[in-house]
């Protein structure tokens, strides 16, 4: 089966597991048995953390990112397990009938773990002469012993499918690559035992090849299964069972996103740009956007300026990389964002006109993401996954070459932050209370160790307090404004500096859940 997309076929290809918001808006595992027309929540499965996930070789249990814990739990019912800490995000993984479970990280390398729990250990290395980001997507073969991943560098001719052993050390794993792909992975096996179906993701095509399991090498030539299949990053949006069931979701070139205005009401007044868009911010002026532009068929992304006032739509970066996550200056004058183009998400900045090129500011081996620079330009706030910094929000002065420094580290999973228009305080999101809640916590510059020391914290998303600090903070009931669109991204909106105007990105020419396609007996059509 694959492990992609947040959606995966059971193996035995009876149930869909898929992530979607309920009615309380809580991002959980449902399931959809394949005889029914109706899709139940698995209760414990609430997914803070990244997906994909996957289902044990009997199709009983599903293994999620359930935020700082990789976490097993029965599709029966019942609480869910821990079975391992993550120092990253899981990204895919795979189930022997051993018992073994190995799963991949952004940013990171394979890692292995008992199905009953324990500590995990490495199975890979990364290549810092082949420049490698992360591997990922690790599924087994029919052996137990082999699987293949997925490799990510900087360097396209380095990024692949590649064969790795439980018997081999994280050093002496194969560096040969078997298959040149960016995105998406599954293997199927076949009525010849020896024989089984390699699918990928080409150009927003979904492939098939065969693949020798004896020899652990491909077979005659790459043929389309499917045509105008999504993708984003290293996800195919497909997913194979291992009795001939195939679902995945199309991508195709007339859907994407949209840019519309809401104002405070809720009302529609305007509609901009069509695309692949994500991560839209507005210039302080309100009178440009900056934008993710996803490419499909390979799942890297440019940044791109949208000046409302003209009409118009210009690339602002470039490169085979992914750059998002755009963050004005308050004087409109620059564009601070996160790439991968060196490797992990590092930070950089750009100015708005285009007058130079991109300009590293921070470059370390943890996966970083801009989010909030303070209203003085001094300080960029930014969250930070990795071995060193865990999930924690950090601060980068953009002042006199001082080092980073932590604003907020915890045992619980920490999201996007953002600088007060006063600079004296910062929120955030965070799932220590068992689901993500906002908080918001008292920022000072003063020093390091004073960035989020004694001044208290407040969840504000439903209710509040205050401490005798000064300066004070007062947070009142949330009342809900306007029910927002269906989006098309997890960062969908940003709004005018007078909180008068909304920008929205919302889905073209779709509602609600993307249909899947799901395709019985899918192989019988393949030419032999």
């Amino acid at each position: 089966m694959s492990s992609g997309h947040p959606f995966a076929l059971s193996p035995d290809g009876r149930q869909l597991a898929f992530l979607a918001a309920g009615p309380d808006g809580l991002q959980q595992v449902w399931i959809r048995p394949m005889d029914s027309l109706d899709a139940r929540p698995l209760l414990g499965a609430a997914s803070p953390g990244a997906p994909p996930f996957f289902w044990s070789p009997d199709s009983r249990t599903i293994v999620f990112d359930g935020g700082r814990k990789l976490k097993k739990v029965a599709i029966s019912g019942g609480e869910a397990e821990s079975l391992c800490d993550l120092p990253a995000y899981a990204v895919g993984g795979s189930w022997n009938r051993d018992g073994v479970i190995i799963f991949g990280q952004s940013p990171g390398v394979i890692m292995r773990v008992s199905a009953n729990g324990g500590s995990a250990s490495p199975l890979t290395a990364l290549d810092s002469s082949r420049d490698e980001i992360q591997h990922v997507l690790p599924l087994f073969l029919p052996d137990g012993r082999h699987f293949i991943y997925l490799r990510t560098s900087s360097k396209p001719e380095n990024s692949g499918v590649y064969i790795g052993s439980l018997d081999a050390t994280p050093q002496a794993q194969d560096s040969k690559r078997l298959l040149a792909t960016a995105a998406g992975l599954a293997y199927v096996p076949s009525s010849d035992p020896g024989i089984g179906q390699l699918l990928f993701m080409r150009d927003g095509t979904l492939m098939a090849q065969r693949f020798d399991t004896r020899r652990l090498e491909l077979v005659d030539e790459p043929f389309p299964v499917a045509e105008q299949v999504g993708a984003f990053r290293e996800f195919g949006f497909f997913s194979a069972s291992t009795n001939g069931v195939l679902a995945y979701i199309a991508g195709s070139k007339d859907r994407g996103s949209q840019l519309i205005w809401f104002d405070r009401q809720g009302k529609p007044i305007g509609t901009g740009v069509k695309g692949v868009y994500r991560c839209p911010a507005l210039s302080p002026d309100g009178k440009q956007a900056a934008l993710s532009q996803i490419d499909p068929g390979n799942g890297n992304s440019a940044l791109w300026l949208v000046n409302f006032v003209r009409g118009t739509t210009t690339r602002f970066t470039f490169g085979p990389s992914i750059r998002e996550n755009p963050i004005w200056s308050p004087d409109g004058n620059r564009i601070v964002y996160s790439s991968d183009a060196t490797g992990a998400f590092d930070l950089y900045q750009k100015l708005a006109n285009g007058a130079r090129d991109e300009e590293l500011l921070l470059k370390s081996s943890e996966a970083k993401h801009a989010t909030s620079l303070s209203r003085d330009g001094r300080f960029l706030l930014y969250s930070s996954v990795g071995s060193k910094a865990k999930n924690a929000l950090w601060v980068l002065p953009l002042e006199d070459e001082k080092e980073p420094f932590p604003f907020l580290q915890t045992e619980f999973n920490v999201g996007a932050g953002y600088f007060s228009p006063d600079g004296h305080w910062v929120v955030y999101d965070s799932d220590e209370s068992g689901r993500y809640e906002i908080y918001v916590r008292r920022f000072s510059s003063d020093s390091p160790a004073a960035a989020s020391d004694t001044g208290g914290k407040w969840q504000v998303s439903y209710g509040g307090g205050q401490e005798p600090t000064n300066p004070v903070f007062q947070a009142g009931t949330p009342k809900l404004l306007f029910q927002a669109p269906q989006q098309a991204s997890t960062t969908v909106g940003d709004y005018t500096v007078d909180g008068k105007r909304f920008l929205f990105l919302a889905p073209v020419e779709q509602t609600g859940q993307a249909p899947f396609t799901v395709v019985l007996n899918w192989q019988a059509g393949l030419k032999k």
